[in-house]
Parts: C-alpha cells; sequence; structure tokens
C-alpha cells in the first residue's frame, strides 16, 4: 500500500480525489473503497516522491479514459463521425498512458530531491473530456531529441487532421439530413388531400 508519509497530504489528497470516481460504479458508490481501490492500484506502479506520484495517476487516469472512449465507440446508434472522435480520442489517451509509464520505467534507483509539486497539475477530472484537454495543453516533454520532436509534430498534426475530417464528414451527414427531411416535408405538403368517399367510389 502507499506510504502517505512520502507525500505531500495535499498532492496525495488530490491525486485519490481524481481517481476514486473511477471505481465508484465498481465500489456500489462507496467513496471510501473507491478511494481504497484507487490507493492500491497506484501502489502498484511503486511511486516514492510527489512527481512519480503524478505520474503514476496519470498513467492510470488516461488508461481508463482510452477504455472508456472506445466503450462509448462501440455504441452502434453512435454516427460514424462520433465514433472516429472517440477513437481518436482513445488513441491520443493511450498514448499518453504509454509515455507517463514510460517515465516512471526511467526514474533513478533512488528518489529524486525535488520540490513539493502542486496539485494542479492534474487533469480537472477523470472525465474523458478534461483528460483529453490536458494531453492537448500539456507542453513537450522536455529532452527530446529533434527527430523525437518532429514525431511528435506530426502525429499532433495527424490527430489535427483527423479531427477536422470527423468535422467535415459530420458537417455533410448533417446536411444530408437536412435535404432528407426537406425533401419528405415537401412529398407530404404537395401531395393531393385524400378524400375517403372518393375513394370508395372510384372501388365500386
Amino acid at each position: 500500500m502507499l506510504n502517505p508519509a512520502s507525500f505531500a497530504a495535499t498532492v496525495l489528497d488530490r491525486v485519490l480525489a481524481l481517481l476514486a470516481p473511477l471505481f465508484l460504479s465498481a465500489a456500489a458508490g462507496d467513496t471510501e473503497a473507491a478511494r481504497d481501490a484507487a490507493s492500491a492500484l497506484l501502489a502498484s506502479y511503486d511511486p516514492r516522491s510527489n512527481r512519480e506520484l503524478r505520474l503514476a495517476a496519470l498513467a492510470i487516469a488516461f488508461s481508463f479514459g482510452a477504455l472508456d472512449a472506445l466503450s462509448r465507440a462501440s455504441d452502434p446508434d453512435l454516427p460514424i463521425n462520433q465514433v472516429l472522435r472517440l477513437r481518436g480520442n482513445a488513441n491520443a489517451l493511450n498514448r499518453a498512458a504509454h509515455q507517463n509509464e514510460t517515465r516512471l520505467d526511467k526514474r533513478p534507483s533512488q528518489p529524486e530531491a525535488a520540490p513539493p509539486e502542486e496539485p494542479g497539475e492534474l487533469p480537472a477530472s477523470s472525465e474523458t473530456g478534461d483528460l483529453i484537454d490536458f494531453v492537448r495543453a500539456a507542453p513537450p516533454a522536455p529532452g527530446l531529441s529533434r527527430q523525437q520532436r518532429r514525431f511528435a509534430e506530426r502525429q499532433a498534426e495527424k490527430q489535427r487532421e483527423r479531427e477536422q475530417e470527423a468535422a467535415r464528414l459530420e458537417q455533410r451527414v448533417a446536411r444530408r439530413l437536412a435535404e432528407k427531411a426537406e425533401i419528405q416535408r415537401l412529398a407530404v405538403t404537395q401531395a393531393p388531400p385524400y378524400h375517403p368517399e372518393t375513394a370508395s367510389a372510384r372501388t365500386v
């Protein structure tokens, strides 16, 4: 289990508040049980400092966010543009989770002596939208080589292109639905009135 003495109380409380909602449904709404589950999962990363605790929390939140986005994308009633957007979100969150896990894997053998971190370096919540906003607003990781920066820039550009294409597709679908609705409306308004007595006379 986590050793609370290893972390600033405000950071640990903020991290548990971020992760606990991920386990509320499984804990039947019991907040303390959800926080215990979050604490146990954090402990599996063996964080030893505020920074490592935050990285572990981000890895967990992004992983669950990716799973949530993929689950929502499997809804057969969703339009294709929303499915594509959710899959793109899942891809971005999964990539962010791996980045944070990689940083944990590369940590030094001894905890680094760093100043306490502010709890504000975390997403507003574990909701997929807040996680995506946090990923997009995050500055590039320091120490990247020129090749790594170019790769990150290409990935970001591809993500923007996918989102733009999804938006264009959404507009085309909405336009076609509007045209179809207008055709149906005109067909109804232009159809001759129906008179039951006339129809009966024709059949006789």
